[in-house]
């Protein structure tokens, strides 16, 4: 007796519903810091992120300061110590989380709707009243050199600073991804809170409230906090987009069982016209699960278990990448699959069946975000980085649904091409270097040193 046991059939796609995201009401303090607030979902919590915009120093030697500082600022306030401002915030069900990315600092913490008041006035202590205390700089800096010594033997993060260095080059702030050893030897707490003072201003700040509050009091604690922060130089985004670079760079990593592939481009930035299609063509090549990049070299062929395509943008600046972990035999045949998808994309468009099918994940995935809060929150910060208008949300859905499967195609071949690049791989180079300069889609191989 044989199984007759078969897939189930593939639902049938419904229409779209109407849906409007939540606004946000603004203000701004006589000091030039911005506040944004929402309400949004039914549990009585309100979210809070303070983010003040920075920039990352052209000075090679201040490389990851950003980081040092929104570490330190982790060590109690002058109205309070650390562990006291720790017990204060657990006090009222929450804890302060401070971390610096490229372009910002950030101070985020949830509480219970009913402390909300005393929540804004533990995060006003750690902005503009952070202490840098001696008896911590030993500490934070083993804890930074750790860190520093752990990425370093990640062969994401070798690869990810290969590709970053090409298209950026190496004296570019994003160009860097790690500091080195001995500019971190040289960091005090004397170098920290002179960063602070000088950075974290109020007019580089923005407030971003969501959750279930009353707004008379959101603005009356805004107001009583923050009102007193000075301000400061504007942040500058005079930093240069990514270039081009039609290279292959290799890490030598002897005896690894894989290599870690980053493969990628500038295109262009949030803003222009031809970002949300980009989004889409992204979701179709490598950004979904069902996405043909994943589903040729992850289902089919069994080269890798997590590839993943994305975009990364930054002011006037964009990149497209595909990133893979993949067995160290089949290193050059999964490149040979990722640059057949993308040809296969440049050359004719997708049918409509698959284009509604990435349509659909891309307006669920929207909506789902827009329905949460911190998500919401995440949506505005983009806009307002990027000097969006709100009223690109509200048409998200329409821009979406309008794409054709020729404005894909088109896209894939005016942004995406294999001529220009760049290969950033970490892997046993005797076994993959000789496999990979015989690829002609690749730049001849250097060998990173």
């Amino acid at each position: 007796m044989t199984s007759n046991l078969g897939l189930p059939p593939k639902p049938t796609l419904g229409s779209i519903r109407p849906f409007t995201p939540n606004g946000r009401e603004r203000f701004s303090l006589d000091n030039g810091m911005q506040v944004s607030m929402f309400e949004l979902g039914s549990a009585p919590l309100v979210y809070l992120r303070l983010v003040i915009q920075t920039q990352p120093s052209a000075d090679a030697n201040l490389s990851w300061i950003e980081k040092y500082v929104a570490e330190y600022m982790g060590e109690g306030t002058t109205d309070l110590d650390a562990d006291l401002f720790a017990e204060a915030f657990a006090a009222i069900g929450g804890q302060l989380h401070i971390f610096a990315d490229d372009t910002s600092t950030n101070f985020s913490a949830t509480v219970p709707s009913e402390f909300m008041v005393e929540a804004l006035n533990l995060v006003s202590m750690a902005a503009l009243r952070p202490e840098f205390p001696e008896s911590e700089a030993e500490r934070l800096q083993t804890n930074l050199l750790r860190e520093l010594d752990l990425s370093k033997d990640q062969p994401q993060v070798n690869a990810a600073e290969g590709f970053r260095k090409a298209l950026y080059g190496s004296s570019h702030p994003f160009g860097r991804l790690l500091p080195r050893r001995e500019n971190l030897l040289d960091f005090t707490p004397e170098i920290a809170a002179s960063y602070s003072k000088a950075h974290h201003v109020s007019n580089r700040a923005h407030l971003y409230i969501s959750g279930q509050f009353d707004r008379s009091l959101v603005k009356g604690a805004v107001e009583k906090n923050f009102a007193s922060w000075v301000q400061g130089s504007s942040s500058s985004s005079s930093l240069s987009a990514a270039s081009p670079s039609h290279q292959t760079v290799l890490f030598d990593r002897p005896g690894a069982e894989q290599s870690t592939i980053y493969w990628g481009l500038p295109i262009s930035h949030p803003g222009d016209a031809s970002w949300i299609g980009l989004e889409v063509l992204n979701a179709l090549l490598g950004g979904s699960f069902h996405s043909r990049i994943t589903l040729n070299i992850r289902e089919d062929k069994g080269y890798t278990y997590s590839p993943r395509s994305m975009m990364t943008a930054r002011a006037e600046d964009g990149i497209w990448l595909q990133v893979a972990d993949v067995t160290t035999d089949v290193t050059a045949p999964a490149l040979s699959e990722i640059f057949k998808e993308i040809m296969s994309a440049r050359e004719a468009a997708p049918t409509t069946d698959e284009l509604e099918a990435i349509k659909q994940y891309m307006i669920g995935s929207f909506v789902r975000e827009m329905s949460e809060s911190g998500s919401r929150m995440g949506h505005f910060m983009f806009s307002d980085r990027h000097n969006l208008s709100d009223s690109e949300d509200a048409l998200y859905i329409d821009r979406v649904q309008g794409i054709l499967p020729e404005d894909l195609r088109m896209l894939a071949e005016q942004f995406i091409d294999p001529n220009r690049m760049t290969l950033s791989v970490v892997g046993d180079a005797q076994k993959i270097k000789d496999e990979l300069e015989k690829l002609e889609i690749l730049a001849s191989v250097e060998i990173a040193v």
